[in-house]
């Protein structure tokens, strides 16, 4: 799936809307709760999707993100790994994956019930009660 980038102007809006102050917010950049990152963009600025455009995110102004780079890498790694599940899952259900099954090999080779008691040895005769001497 092509990636789709931004317009000119919502990159512009973007950056006009966060003071050129990082937008990064919240858990998924590594921060705490509510903690916004605030770093001055002058260094370098990343355009990214709040919703990532391979999981249904659009090219809006409201899903765009004025961010700093260290805040990018630190979104991306968790963006990486929920895209690939979603594909493993969209594959598996469509067909393209077989799910995986049992492991075939071939199996012992059997032997009838007759050989098996032969090849053990009878066990010896044992009385199943003893009779008690007659005491005088």
């Amino acid at each position: 799936m092509a990636r789709h980038e931004f317009s000119r102007e919502t990159r512009r809006e973007a950056l006009k809307r966060s003071r050129n102050r990082c937008e990064a917010s919240g858990l998924r950049y590594g921060l705490d709760e509510g903690q916004r990152c605030n770093c001055s963009l002058s260094v370098g600025v990343i355009f990214d999707h709040d919703v990532p455009d391979q999981l249904g995110g659009n090219n809006s102004l409201e899903n765009c993100r004025a961010i700093c780079i260290t805040c990018n890498k630190f979104k991306t790694r968790g963006d990486i790994r929920q895209i690939r599940k979603s594909d493993r899952q969209r594959d598996k259900a469509s067909g393209v994956i077989k799910a995986a099954g049992k492991l075939r090999s071939p199996s012992f080779p059997k032997s009838s019930k007759a050989e098996r008691r032969q090849s053990k040895p009878p066990l010896p005769a044992r009385p199943l009660y003893r009779q008690q001497e007659e005491q005088p």
